[in-house]
């Protein structure tokens, strides 16, 4: 038996070969498959792969941008087509573009870009080949502007929606009773959910005209017809009668407050407890309410020191005074026309009245009192005469300040303290100051400035704030130097004195006159300061001279001095008001210009001789030189 062969005879190593070449070829075909695979794989790495279409786009083979910019050719435009809002039966529409509908092109490329390019090369090879071969299909991305998305839903929900009304109140034409105004309903759209589901709709693809439908709320009104007719009914029985005022701390006094008034005083509010009704307008109730003021108002009246001994002060007792408390007033008329019944009288209201302390009070005066002491004084000589109207027109004003008391703080004003002065008062011509003459009758109340220099000489020498303060035209002598102060009045100007009272404590001004003399007493508690002048600094002197002048109003060889000399200068005189420590309080310069007049004394003369009389016709005339 021979082993080596075959039936048929062939050796075999035949078969063998013929296998190992079925099975080179099959390993090369796959080799060059393989290799056909990896190099398209490659050739399409970053690209995408070919049979891809998006809609009837193919972009196969393109690359991001080149896919991107076909789809943006080629697709149609997403922003044609409008969404409807409907609400109610009412369609509304929004256009896509102002949705800000739009493809999201690098999310189409990138779902484009998946097929062939994810999973092991087999894989890989295997989706390259069935998309080759089947094609494959990506949907678009559509994607809207959120922020105008929302904006246009609230817009059209706010056009769709129906605002409520609230009735009212209101006074009738007939303007002598209120009547009220229905209510209405309304509603509002529900957007709760609405700008997602516009999303959903805007997003899917093939939809021109998607309908987004709203629903509806109702809303009822806060106030409604039946109350405000309640409230009308209410306003109408407040006001169908006058109301009288009384003053339970003056019985004689009596106002009314008409009902047409009252009706101008209506307003109609809900309460905190949702209650509507009418009330009070305050405005305008404080503004009828101001006439009646001042009737039962009673100024204050200041608690008062005084001295008795010279030495030791005592106190006056103050006295409050009242004004007219509105809030309360008006509460007192608005529960005395709540509380009318239909068929009850006319309403009545008691006023109410609050206090008003005085500036100076009793407790005040009376803690003060004992510790006041004399902290500067200043006195003045002048000759009761013509030209101070004998002494009255500097005592008047020296016996009203007399008690004067200037609070912590305040300011002293000479003329706000005194006032305008009159004959009626006991005032006179004196001597005044008219264009650089001296006139002994110039003026109603001339003189006056020996009051107002003395009190300046005692608030500078308390070392007290110097506000206003002027000096004379020219110097008068019995001043200090540079330390006098004019007061004056005139139509287009007044010249004041102020001082502060810059203490923690009253200052009581004591006016006292005496024979030729007008004298400023400041008493307070101790004021612990020191004041020191400096000498004046004179400058500018210019000497003055007397002059006659002869006048017919004398008898020839009589004289009279009509007016004094007196040089003209300017002046500095600094003061210096320390505390207790020694620090600098007050440190100012007082200037002053003087100016020169000169003397004049007036000498009577004869008076010239009359001209001679004309002669009669036909009469010779004198010859000038000639005796008569």
């Amino acid at each position: 038996m021979n082993l080596g062969s075959n039936r048929d005879g062939r050796r075999p190593s035949a078969w063998r070969t013929l296998l190992a070449r079925l099975v080179l070829a099959s390993l090369v075909v796959t080799a060059l498959v393989a290799g056909f695979l990896i190099g398209y794989q490659q050739a399409f790495a970053d690209r995408v792969i070919p049979g891809v279409r998006v809609g009837s786009v193919d972009i196969g083979g393109l690359d991001r941008a080149a896919a991107e910019a076909r789809l943006r050719a080629s697709l149609p435009d997403p922003s044609q087509g409008a969404l409807v809002v409907r609400s109610r039966g009412r369609d509304e529409t929004i256009s896509f573009a102002g949705l800000g509908r739009r493809y999201d092109l690098p999310a189409i490329v990138e779902r484009a870009m998946a097929p062939g390019h994810s999973g092991g090369v087999l894989d890989r090879s295997v989706e390259d080949v069935r998309t080759l071969l089947r094609g494959a299909s990506v949907d678009v991305v559509l994607v809207a502007d959120q922020q105008a998305l929302e904006a246009a839903l609230a817009s059209a929900a706010a056009r769709a929606g129906h605002p409520v009304t609230n009735a009212s109140a209101r006074l009738g034409t007939d303007g002598a009773s209120f009547v009220a105004v229905p209510d209405e309903q309304g509603h509002v759209i529900e957007l709760s959910g609405a700008t997602a589901k516009a999303r959903r709709l805007l997003t899917t693809p093939g939809l021109a005209g998607p309908v987004l439908p709203l629903d509806a709320v109702p809303m009822q009104p806060a106030v409604t017809t039946q109350a405000a007719q309640a409230a009308a009914a209410r306003a109408t029985l407040w006001t169908s009668a006058d109301l009288a005022l009384r003053d339970p701390t003056n019985p004689s006094f009596s106002a009314t407050i008409s009902s047409s008034t009252l009706r101008t005083w209506v307003a109609f509010t809900t309460d905190p407890g949702g209650a509507y009704g009418p009330t009070i307008d305050t405005s305008a109730a404080r503004s009828s309410l101001a006439g009646i003021a001042p009737r039962v108002a009673r100024p204050p009246v200041d608690a008062a020191f005084t001295v008795g001994d010279g030495k030791r002060i005592g106190v006056r007792v103050g006295r409050d005074g009242a004004a007219l408390d509105v809030p309360t007033t008006i509460s007192r008329i608005a529960a005395a026309l709540g509380g009318r019944a239909a068929s009850g009288p006319p309403p009545v209201a008691e006023i109410a009245l609050t206090a008003v302390p005085p500036t100076l009070t009793t407790e005040e005066a009376e803690k003060t009192a004992p510790l006041m002491v004399l902290v500067s004084s200043w006195m003045t000589k002048y000759v009761p005469g013509i030209a101070n109207y004998w002494g009255r027109n500097i005592a008047i004003p020296a016996a009203k300040l007399d008690g004067y008391v200037i609070q912590p703080g305040a300011w002293f004003s000479f003329w706000g303290a005194v006032g305008e002065p009159t004959v009626e008062q006991g005032y006179g011509p004196g001597g005044a100051i008219i264009n650089g003459r001296t006139q002994e009758t110039g003026a109603l109340a001339g003189g006056i400035c020996s009051t107002s220099t003395t009190l300046f000489n005692a608030a500078a020498r308390a070392g007290l704030e110097i506000g206003k303060r002027a000096a004379h035209y020219y110097y008068i002598d019995r001043y200090p130097v540079g330390l006098d102060a004019t007061v004056f009045m005139s139509p287009g100007y007044v010249q004041d004195l102020t001082f502060r009272n810059d203490t923690a404590n009253p200052i009581l001004i004591r006016g006292l006159n005496g024979p030729g003399t007008v004298t400023f007493q400041l008493w307070s508690v101790p004021l612990d300061r020191s004041v020191t002048f400096s000498a004046p600094i004179v400058r500018n002197y210019q000497a003055a001279r007397d002059t006659v002048e002869e006048v017919t109003s004398l008898p020839p060889g009589a004289q009279q001095r009509v007016e004094y000399p007196a040089a003209g200068f300017d002046s500095w005189v600094t003061r210096t008001v320390r505390d207790a420590t020694g620090a600098v309080i007050h440190r100012e310069t007082f200037f002053s210009h003087y100016s020169r007049v000169d003397g004049i004394v007036e000498v009577g003369v004869r008076p010239p001789a009359s001209p001679p009389a004309s002669s009669p016709p036909g009469s010779a005339s004198p010859t000038p030189g000639a005796a008569p």
